[in-house]
């Protein structure tokens, strides 16, 4: 039988709701797992001492009869989010005792939903990498191979849900933060629609400070689990509307059915990096997938794919230069500043009249993409270019930099589109999980996690039920 720290959200509430357990049961194997686990991955910071109180509350009130999908079902929370009470410290030394007084939407509404948030994981400094250590609470490790990254920025997030800690984790993605963990963990994620799930810090907003306009555009907050079915119930949750983000949208109205006749467009590296072989066997068993549910695939060229990244870089360095250079400087580790100086060299911050014309070249681009999805359903594409790099390679091998850059190129191109896109893997390659990434048209979000589950579902057959398996931790 399933271990009960690894139970889906519906073996867990179908448990609840039989009596078998109760929600006490549940957090306490979950604090169980993380006091056996965590030593070993170091991706929690802080357990939330209060969630035993919170689940017995919660079995003494009984399940309601309109409870959604996560009610008693543990969680994790990324620790550069406000959760009341917990230090928001994003990972940078200066903020460690940063206690946030009110709750970020996405913490709210996990909670207004029953779920029971039973620790907080980690994240780089400033959220700014794609590897997880800060100064703060050290390196986080991949539960399938230590020497490589578990991903970042939500890297801790990945790794405590492959290894059983949490059922859903919350994770942001402004550069892949979402996807690229996804990929090294062995799980699957969703980078919503712009403005599907409500952000905000009050902690910030008190202070006079938002998120710049560009991180607006391109950054999003999203769920972490062990099954495209997990994501879906993450995001139901994590999307309600609160009138604190107003470029929050609702769910879009329109449901087609990704089970009926489905085209699959797919291109293998459209991007100026160079596509390793074992990410090209991840797509070619993706696409192998995809023919095997009978749904039509398409080799294509997504327009002006080779630019997105450079388009990114332009838009999000000239923000940060401009909004957040004097706190790096000043606040973050020497290490972190140089990795600043020397990520910032790979892009070319840019004037006002610079800026205008990105903005520019972006809607263009976006509405080449949205004619695009007129000709396919979806869009298959790598998640990264490379398999995951050894952790903390852009500190220790700063000359690699470039490279890992350029790996990333298809996650910065669908961030700057601001599109949804669906992380998942596909196969182990030498002890280490590959995946790829199922793009979307804009607000499609719900369509798209339907085909990535068409797909999981088919990769589950040929590959022995992936998600049966589990990272060589006891």
């Amino acid at each position: 039988m399933t271990a009960i720290h690894y139970w889906s959200v519906a073996e867990t509430t179908k448990r609840l709701s039989c009596g078998d357990v109760s929600v006490q049961d549940v957090t306490e194997a979950q604090f169980a797992r993380i006091a056996q686990i965590n030593p070993q991955i170091n991706a929690v910071t802080t357990v939330v001492d209060e969630a035993l109180d919170i689940a017995r509350a919660l079995d003494k009130t009984g399940r309601p009869q309109d409870a959604g999908p996560l009610w008693g079902v543990p969680v994790t929370v990324k620790i550069n989010v406000d959760h009341k009470g917990y230090a928001n410290s994003n990972g940078v030394l200066a903020n460690k005792n940063a206690i946030a007084d009110a709750d970020s939407p996405v913490v709210r509404n996990l909670k207004d939903a029953g779920a029971v948030i039973v620790a907080r994981t980690s994240t780089p400094e400033f959220s700014m990498r794609w590897f997880t250590s800060n100064p703060i609470h050290g390196v986080s490790l991949n539960p399938w191979d230590h020497s490589v990254t578990p991903g970042g920025s939500s890297g801790a997030a990945a790794a405590a849900v492959a290894s059983g800690i949490g059922t859903i984790g919350h994770g942001n993605d402004l550069g892949g933060s979402l996807r690229y963990p996804a990929m090294c963990c062995g799980v699957a994620t969703i980078r919503p629609s712009l403005g599907r799930i409500p952000a905000m810090n009050p902690m910030q907003s008190a202070a006079g400070i938002e998120r710049g306009p560009f991180t607006q555009l391109m950054a999003v907050q999203g769920p972490i689990a062990r099954s495209i079915a997990d994501v879906r119930a993450g995001l139901e949750v994590m999307s309600r509307g609160d009138v604190r983000d107003p470029l929050w949208v609702p769910p879009s109205a329109d449901r087609r059915d990704a089970g009926g006749p489905l085209t699959v467009g797919y291109a293998m590296n459209p991007f100026q990096g160079t596509l390793d072989p074992a990410i090209q066997r991840a797509m070619q068993t993706a696409i192998a997938g995809f023919k095997g549910t009978g749904a039509k695939l398409r080799e294509i060229s997504p327009p002006s794919a080779a630019d997105l990244p450079d388009l990114w870089g332009t838009l999000m360095f000239t923000e940060t230069e401009a909004l957040a250079r004097g706190a790096m400087e000043a606040h973050g580790s020497e290490e972190m500043w140089d990795y600043y100086q020397k990520f910032l060299g790979h892009f070319e911050p840019t004037d006002i009249a610079g800026l205008m014309r990105a903005m520019q070249r972006r809607i263009v681009v976006q509405r080449a993409w949205a004619a695009m999805f007129q000709e396919v359903d979806v869009l298959l594409l790598p998640t990264s270019l490379s398999r995951p790099f050894r952790n903390d390679q852009d500190f220790r091998e700063p000359e690699t930099l470039g490279e890992i850059v350029a790996a990333q190129s298809p996650l910065l191109a669908i961030n700057v589109l601001g599109l949804p896109s669906v992380a998942l893997p596909t196969h182990l390659d030498d002890g280490v999980p590959l995946g790829v990434q199922l793009v979307g048209p804009m607000h499609s979000d719900a369509f798209v996690l339907d085909a990535a589950e068409r797909l999981e579902l088919e990769l589950g057959t040929l590959w022995c039920v992936f998600r049966s398996i589990r990272p060589p931790i006891p």
